[in-house]
Formats: C-alpha cells, sequence, structure tokens
C-alpha cells in the first residue's frame, strides 16, 4: 500500500516538474510515465481520467483549492470584516495561483473540453467560498449572491485580469483601496441596516 502511494505521489511530483519544464499540452501521458519508472498503464491505474485527473491533482498538490484555503470565511464576524479579511487574503492567494500556474496560460487554448470543465471548477468554488461566508450576514439569498459576485469579481478582475493585461497603468489603486471600493458597493447592495445587523 505505501509504495502504492509513493508511486501515486511520484506521478503528481513528476508531472508537475514536466509541466513547468515543457507544459502541459506538450506532456504525454508515456512521458510521465516514463519519467517514473512505469507503465502507462500503472498511471491510469492511478489516474483513470488520464492526464486531465493528474492536472487536478497537480493543482490540489500545489495547494490551490480555494475550499482549502478560504476556510475561514465563515469565521468572520461581520460582512465588513470578512471584506477587510479578503483584501488581505485574496492577492496573495491569487499571486500564488499565477505563479504556480503560469505555465498552464500558455495552454488554455490548447485544453479539451474536459480539461476545461475541470479548470472551471477552481474559480467557482473560490466564489463559493466567498458566497458561503457572505451567507453568513445576509439573509437574503439572492442579495447573498449578487454581493459575492461584486465581492469576486472586484478582486478578480482587478489583480488578475486588468492588471496582468496593462489595463491598469496610471493611478492605479492599492488592493487596500479597491477593497475599500468594493466595500463601499457592498454596502449599497446590501443595504446599510443588514451591514449594520451582522
Amino acid at each position: 500500500m505505501a509504495k502504492e502511494k509513493n508511486l501515486r505521489d511520484k506521478i503528481i511530483q513528476q508531472s508537475m516538474a514536466l509541466f513547468e519544464l515543457q507544459g502541459y499540452s506538450a506532456t504525454s501521458v508515456r512521458q510521465i510515465a516514463k519519467r517514473c519508472g512505469c507503465t502507462a498503464g500503472s498511471l491510469y491505474y492511478f489516474f483513470e481520467g488520464g492526464k486531465t485527473e493528474i492536472l487536478q491533482e497537480v493543482v490540489r498538490a500545489y495547494g490551490l483549492d480555494p475550499l482549502d484555503n478560504l476556510s475561514w470565511v465563515i469565521e468572520e464576524q461581520s460582512l465588513e470584516d470578512l471584506i477587510d479579511r479578503l483584501i488581505a487574503e485574496l492577492p496573495l492567494f491569487f499571486q500564488n495561483v499565477s505563479k504556480k500556474l503560469s505555465w498552464l496560460m500558455f495552454d488554455v487554448g490548447r485544453l479539451t473540453e474536459n480539461e476545461m470543465s475541470m479548470m472551471r471548477k477552481f474559480p467557482l468554488s473560490l466564489h463559493e467560498s466567498i458566497l458561503q461566508g457572505v451567507r453568513m450576514h445576509l439573509d437574503d439569498p439572492r442579495k447573498s449572491l449578487q454581493v459575492s459576485w461584486v465581492i469576486y469579481c472586484g478582486f478578480y478582475g482587478y489583480i488578475e485580469v486588468f492588471k496582468k493585461i496593462g489595463l491598469v497603468v496610471e493611478e492605479e489603486f492599492t488592493i487596500e483601496e479597491m477593497g475599500e471600493s468594493i466595500k463601499t458597493a457592498v454596502v449599497a447592495l446590501a443595504g446599510q441596516e443588514q451591514m449594520e445587523a451582522s
């Protein structure tokens, strides 16, 4: 059993190394198996979904699962505290994701539908984590959904999209300033009385 776990872990580690070295699309199951000293059949024994399932496990091995990283969202005492903590935590989280998965950015256009579907789970689980925290402070499910999307799109869009493609060049906001703007929008959307009640 320990031998099987060691081979499974080795497959994940060697896949990581190959993906970083030559990219996800350029890496084959045979290359991974060869690097691990096993057959492709052995690899499929551990990962029935093949390379797509390995990719999912690589993302988990990097410690990038939002459900693990943002489990604290349900512990915050108020919606304002939640937003303040997101201001502190999300930039580091996004930076970590970008750094560790930079090799994948070049392959997005070459991913299969199954691989894209698996990768979509990542941002959706991030939103789900934020939504869990918001639901702790707002009674209205629809309002909670709206507020969680405002928070997610505000932070993710600013940090990961606009800054990266160079749309934010002059008069750049700090993440704290952006967070305060998001907080203002959330207060307006959630209604001041609900913010004070939480």
